[in-house]
C-alpha cells in the first residue's frame, strides 16, 4: 500500500468515525421521515378523513376559529383540502418555540384537535433530525457532522474507484466467510450501491442545515426576542383570494396561507406551478395580498428567477424523497438505511484492526521483555 493511499483510508477511517454516531442517527430518522405525512395521517385518522357533507371548504370559517381560540398566535392554514372529505390542518406559532397543530372541520370551522406539535410524529422526528432536540448547538453539530459524512464519502470513492464498476457488475463478489470480513464485505457493496444517493443526501442536507444555522444564527446575532404576534383584522375573504390567486395566476395550486402577524405583513399564499418540476418544492411560489384590500402586493414565480433559487427549491424534496409517489419513497426510505450499514460497518473494521493491532503490539512487547530478561552468556 503506498503512503498516500495509506494517508487516504486514514482520513477516510477518521471522518468516518467522527461522523458515525451523527450518520446512524440522521439515516434511521431520514428513513422514518420519508413517510411522515402518511404516518400523521394514519394516527389522526378519525379527525382527518371525514364523511362527505353538502358543505364546501371554508377556509375563513377555520382562520376565525382559530385565531378565536389562539388570539395573539401567528397562524397557518397548511393543508387546504380540494373537497369537504377531509379536514383543513392548521398551525400556529408564538416565540420561543410554541408551535401547536389544529385539525379543523373543512365547512363548519369546528376545531377537532389541538396537539402540542411535540405530539406529531412528523414535527418531534424532523426536530430530531435536525438537531437533536438540542437546539442550536445541536444544528451546528449536525451540520459539522454533515461535512464530515461527505468528506468520508469523497475518500471512499476515491479509494474504491477502480473497483466500483466490477462491484456494480458483481464481478467482485461479496464473500461472507466470517464476521471481519462480512462487515468488510458489507461496506464496500454497499458504498458502492448507494454511492449517489448518498452524496445527494450529504449535499442537500448540508444546503438545509446552512439555511437553518445561518437563519438561527443571524436571529441570535440580532439578540432581539421575537415580539408575541399582534394579529391585524382580515376583513376580506380567504376563500375569494385563493380563487383571485388562481385566476391572476394561471397554473397555479395553493398549498399553504401564512396569515398576517402584524399591521404591516401581507396574507402570503404559497403554492405549485404548473410550469415548475417535479422535484420543486410544492412551496416554491407565492402571491402576497393586503388583508384589507385584497390587493396584490408582490409575487415571486421560481421560473422567473435566478438558477441558484432553484437549487435551494429542490434541495428539500431531494433530501426526503417528497417529490413523487410511493415508489420514490420507497427507493429513499431503503437508501436512508445504507448510512446506518455503513456507520456500523466502519465501525467494526475499525475495531477489528485496532484489535489485531493490540495483538500485535502486545506481542512484540512480550518477546522483547523475553529478550530483555534472558541472561547473559559469560564468556
Amino acid at each position: 500500500m503506498s503512503v498516500s493511499k495509506k494517508n487516504l483510508l486514514g482520513i477516510h477511517k477518521w471522518l468516518g468515525l467522527v461522523a458515525g454516531l451523527f450518520v446512524l442517527l440522521m439515516g434511521l430518522s431520514g428513513s422514518l421521515l420519508v413517510f411522515d405525512d402518511e404516518i400523521d395521517h394514519y394516527l389522526n385518522r378519525d379527525v382527518i378523513d371525514l364523511s362527505a357533507t353538502d358543505g364546501t371548504v371554508n377556509i375563513d370559517a377555520a382562520y376565525r376559529s382559530v385565531q378565536h381560540k389562539y388570539p395573539n398566535w401567528s397562524v397557518r392554514i397548511t393543508h387546504i383540502p380540494e373537497e369537504a372529505d377531509r379536514s383543513i390542518q392548521a398551525q400556529v406559532r408564538r416565540p420561543h418555540d410554541q408551535r401547536r397543530i389544529l385539525y379543523v372541520h373543512p365547512s363548519s370551522g369546528t376545531i377537532l384537535r389541538d396537539l402540542d406539535s411535540n405530539e406529531t410524529f412528523s414535527y418531534w422526528m424532523l426536530n430530531f433530525h435536525y438537531n437533536l432536540h438540542s437546539g442550536f448547538w445541536g444544528e451546528i453539530l449536525l451540520f459539522l457532522a454533515g461535512f464530515c459524512f461527505l468528506g468520508s464519502l469523497i475518500t471512499g470513492f476515491w479509494f474504491y474507484r477502480k473497483s466500483i464498476w466490477r462491484v456494480m457488475t458483481f464481478k467482485i463478489r461479496p464473500r461472507f466467510r466470517s464476521w471481519q470480513s462480512g462487515s468488510s464485505e458489507l461496506h464496500r457493496f454497499v458504498g458502492v450501491w448507494a454511492l449517489l444517493m448518498n452524496f445527494l443526501m450529504a449535499l442537500t442536507g448540508i444546503i438545509l442545515m446552512l439555511i437553518v444555522v445561518g437563519t438561527n444564527t443571524m436571529h441570535l446575532l440580532k439578540g432581539n426576542a421575537d415580539p408575541i404576534p399582534n394579529l391585524p383584522p382580515v376583513t376580506i375573504s380567504i376563500d375569494n383570494l385563493l380563487n383571485k390567486a388562481q385566476t391572476d395566476m394561471p397554473g397555479f395550486v395553493p398549498s399553504y396561507i401564512e396569515m398576517p402577524e402584524t399591521a404591516e405583513d401581507q396574507i402570503t399564499i404559497y403554492g405549485h406551478m404548473n410550469t415548475d418540476w417535479p422535484i420543486h418544492y410544492e412551496f416554491s411560489n407565492h402571491i402576497k395580498y393586503g388583508p384589507q384590500t385584497g390587493t396584490e402586493t408582490s409575487h415571486f414565480l421560481i421560473r422567473n428567477n435566478h438558477w441558484s433559487y432553484d437549487i435551494l427549491s429542490v434541495a428539500y424534496p431531494l433530501h426526503f424523497g417528497d417529490w413523487d409517489g410511493l415508489l420514490i419513497k420507497i427507493i429513499y426510505c431503503l437508501a436512508g438505511l445504507a448510512p446506518p450499514l455503513l456507520s456500523i460497518t466502519g465501525f467494526i473494521i475499525w475495531r477489528n484492526r485496532w484489535k489485531k493491532r493490540t495483538r500485535i503490539q502486545q506481542s512484540h512487547d512480550v518477546k522483547n521483555q523475553s529478550i530483555k530478561n534472558k541472561p547473559e552468556l559469560k564468556k
